[in-house]
């Protein structure tokens, strides 16, 4: 039973995928959208479907160090911060020849994943605090929202005994909190933050389709988290983590995840997926 409930889950999925890429060519390109960005849109969903893929097949093979998992995360922030790319005082990108990748997109569902599967390891609570602050630095307030969602959600189904993980979740909610009261001074792009007023002031129907799609991202992991109890944290973090980010474009100058213009979301939803929707192979609790 669980099983087909998961197959049934991983073909909505596969649809809701579908449909999002061709609502988001149509939007990208009705908000002005040069042909390269078509070009990267769809590339990016490509490599995300093998990303997904790859993740889901390989990914709960390994006995991963949790801690170390989220520390890798951290210290990509970290290099960011270094070297990245900077945009009106925000540091938030990588540059990979001509593609500029938002780290974050990257590199929290990683450490979502882990901080919802990590609480019996004293380590992983404050090198997710950590990334809290890192986020903070990185004037991201939607990711900083997104990934204090993602601690909140993991330790309400947890449930930890310890008062590291809900002080790690109190200093996540205060640090998102102080990002989002801080003035965000870079210009929106019409197809990348601004997709969805653009494309539903050119075509209603169009705009409807692709906020519905939008706000439906987070729909595969909290199918998962129903229909699969030893997945539920996990699940529900990434969930968490991907709400975040829908209303940073909500209710914020931050792009529209997946449906508008970018590499970095696309890449990330699939690694989401992948984590989620992978194969039970392993089921053993990680080394410490």
């Amino acid at each position: 039973m669980r099983a087909d409930s998961l197959r049934v889950i991983r073909l909505f999925t596969a649809g809701l995928a579908a449909a999002g890429l061709a609502v988001s060519l149509a939007a990208i390109n009705l908000a002005g959208a040069p042909r390269n960005a078509l070009i990267v849109q769809g590339l990016a969903a490509v490599l995300a479907l093998g990303l997904a893929l790859l993740v889901g097949r390989f990914w709960r093979r390994a006995r991963w160090r949790l801690w170390l998992l989220i520390a890798a995360c951290a210290l990509a922030l970290v290099v960011t911060l270094m070297n990245g790319v900077s945009l009106e005082g925000a540091k938030r990108w990588l540059a990979l020849g001509p593609v500029q990748l938002h780290t974050a997109s990257m590199v929290l569902p990683f450490a979502a994943w882990a901080f919802a599967k990590g609480f019996g390891d004293r380590r992983a609570a404050p090198i997710a605090a950590l990334l809290a602050f890192l986020l903070l630095y990185q004037h991201d307030a939607a990711s900083s929202l997104a990934w204090a969602l993602a601690l909140a959600a993991a330790a309400l189904v947890e449930r930890p005994r310890q008062a590291t993980p809900w002080a790690c979740v109190a200093i996540a909610v205060l640090l998102a909190y102080g990002a989002w009261v801080e003035p965000d001074t870079l210009p929106a792009v019409p197809y990348v933050e601004g997709l969805l007023d653009q494309t539903f002031a050119a075509n209603p129907v169009l705009g409807v389709l692709a906020g519905v799609l939008m706000i439906s991202l987070p729909a595969p992991f909290l199918l998962v988290a129903r229909t699969r109890p030893e997945r539920r944290a996990e699940a529900l973090a990434l969930a968490a983590l991907w709400t975040g980010w829908i209303a940073g474009n909500l209710f914020g100058n931050y792009p529209a995840p997946v449906l508008g213009y970018g590499a970095a979301p696309i890449l990330a939803w699939g690694l989401s997926l992948g984590l989620v929707l992978g194969d039970p192979v392993n089921q053993d609790p990680p080394a410490p």
